[in-house]
């Protein structure tokens, strides 16, 4: 109660002020008042007017499409108008100094890494032909993000000016110049391998490659492989799979000579056939689907530059791309006609079909955060779950080869206690041989001891009847010798 009346206190005071201030004042002095407060609304409203006025002139003329307004994906999948303007595009980071890393022999191919996020995307530029505009015209890349164009090749590149689906204008050294970013993607190479000379193909690509290092000298430079086509698409006759694998060699091999970054998203897109895959070919053989591009966009995101930082949520700020206003370059590198014209056109642009940006929210997945939150959830348990089984199927792994060891020492143990006792059975067998041959020798030189014994004897014996005849022969000479004396003393005495 007490407020309340102190309130109206108040009002009746200012009001009694006001009454007081008026009839002190003269009819002049009232007039001149009232023409200054509406000299000061006036101003203040045409100082707003102005300042609108201003803000709305310095979009340029090309940033609005006939209404003056663009789409623009808003989180929940829900649209709504908004002036397209520099300030509603995300910023992309820039690189300071000690951000570029030289690449070596085994981080010159970009490898895939665990765990990886979108936010990474904060810190990319892309510099490519058709196929990039169709990553920004699908909703994967934000339209300030990429530098390209239909149809461009990269001996025009450097000499080219550009203007996004917002409608701003840039030649490669002015974008460079503001968008000094981490990394950067090189993402060209496909219109022009039909070029007649190889010689002019690879140093115009090498010229452009060291125009981009020295205007960016502290990014990270990416060549990506030219991605693969279908050999019996529209565009056979001016792109083929060998000659995109023989550049993507190229590609690669100055890679390595500068000290950069080569991705290969060739191995995600080409099928076991050699050809794009079907289900990423976009209909002519040359582009990709949705499909397609989500499955680059994720390839990019897996295997990033060593030490850029993946922190932060990637939001797509779409602008739906004007036909009027597409810049399309139509030369003997591009390999486009007339005829191709327009239906290129309406892949770029999209239909109701394929255009998912255009009822999406503008995250890089297009999902909602409680999707993302979700799916991340999903992931960790499934990534848990393969942890768990990873572990399991290591525990098991380590239990069979223990097992196979174990298995391996018994068997081992098992042959050696074996050999040990064929050898101890040998050995045995050899000491009975041995001594069965000891006892035959000893039977053998006792039958030929014995044998020479007989022998001796017999010779022996032999001998003695030899001698025993000897003397009786001896015995018989002498009988006779004495006989025969006896008879001649006997003639002698007879003759007497």
């Amino acid at each position: 109660m007490r407020k309340r009346r102190s309130g109206k206190h108040k009002r009746r005071a200012a009001s009694n002020f006001f009454a007081n201030m008026t009839w002190s004042l003269g009819k002049r002095e009232l007039i001149i008042s009232s023409i200054a407060i509406f000299a000061v609304t006036i101003g203040v409203i045409l100082f707003f007017a102005v300042k609108s006025g201003y803000m709305n002139s310095s979009l340029g003329p090309f940033f609005k499409d006939s209404d003056g307004l663009r789409e623009e994906v808003v989180s929940g999948g829900e649209t709504q108008n908004a002036a397209a303007g520099d300030g509603d595009m995300p910023v992309v980071e820039t690189a300071t100094e000690g951000m570029k890393t030289e690449s070596t022999s085994d981080t010159t191919v970009l490898s895939e890494k665990e765990g990886t996020r979108d936010g990474y995307l904060n810190r990319c530029v892309f510099l490519g032909d058709s196929r990039t505009v169709a990553m920004v015209n699908y909703g994967f890349f934000n339209d300030d993000a990429a530098l390209a164009q239909i149809g461009i090749s990269h001996p025009a590149f450097a000499s080219n000016t550009f203007m996004n689906n917002a409608g701003k204008e840039y030649t490669l050294k002015s974008y460079l110049a503001s968008h000094q970013a981490p990394v950067i993607y090189i993402l060209l190479g496909v219109n022009g391998v039909n070029d007649s000379s190889e010689e002019h193909y690879k140093n115009t690509f090498v010229t452009l490659i060291d125009s981009v290092i020295d205007m960016a000298p502290n990014s990270n430079v990416v060549l990506v492989a030219i991605g693969p086509v279908d050999d019996n698409g529209i565009y056979k006759e001016n792109v083929r799979n060998a000659w995109i694998d023989k550049y993507n060699a190229f590609l690669l091999e100055t890679a390595k000579e500068k000290h950069i970054f080569y991705l290969d998203i060739a191995e995600l897109l080409k099928g076991s056939d050699g050809q794009v895959k079907s289900e990423y070919n976009g209909g002519d053989g040359l582009h990709y689907s949705v499909k397609g591009c989500e499955a680059i966009f994720r390839y990019i995101v897996e295997h990033p530059v060593p030490g850029i930082s993946d922190e932060g949520e990637y939001v797509v700020k779409y602008i739906k791309p004007n036909p009027n206003k597409i810049k399309v370059t139509m030369d003997n590198d591009s390999g486009i006609d007339e005829g191709k014209l327009q239906n290129l056109m309406d892949m770029m642009i999209g239909d109701t079909e394929n255009q998912t940006s255009a009822d999406t929210d503008t995250s890089s997945s297009k999902e909602t955060e409680e999707e993302q939150l979700k799916k991340q959830e999903e992931e960790e348990k499934k990534k848990a779950e393969e942890e768990e089984e990873k572990k399991k199927a290591e525990e098991e792994e380590k239990k069979k080869a223990e097992e196979e060891k174990e298995k391996k020492n018994a068997e081992e143990e098992k042959k050696k206690a074996e050999e040990e006792e064929e050898k101890k059975k040998a050995e045995e067998e050899e000491k009975k041989k041995a001594e069965e041959e000891e006892k035959k020798k000893a039977e053998e030189e006792e039958e030929n001891k014995t044998t020479e014994e007989e022998e001796k004897k017999e010779e022996d014996s032999e001998n003695e009847e030899e001698e025993s005849e000897k003397e009786e022969e001896k015995k018989e000479s002498e009988d006779d010798t004495e006989n025969g004396s006896e008879g001649g003393e006997e003639e002698s005495s007879g003759q007497s």
